[in-house]
């Protein structure tokens, strides 16, 4: 799971787990995210860190 953008109305997440890939929209972020639509979980501080580290690789 990962974060691919922030807009305005939250965080747009990806998720590849279980062979799937899925998206969706997360308004704010609590202590994890679950995908809606499989199930799987993720710590959010984990998401951050590694949405802003590679975006400063890029940058």
């Amino acid at each position: 799971m990962v974060i691919d953008a922030k807009l305005p109305e939250g965080y747009v997440v990806l998720c590849d787990e279980r062979d799937e890939m899925h998206s969706f929209l997360v308004a704010s972020l609590g202590v994890s995210v679950e995908c809606p639509h499989c199930g799987s979980t993720e710590l959010a501080t984990e998401l951050v860190t590694d949405f802003y580290l590679t975006d400063q690789k890029a940058a």
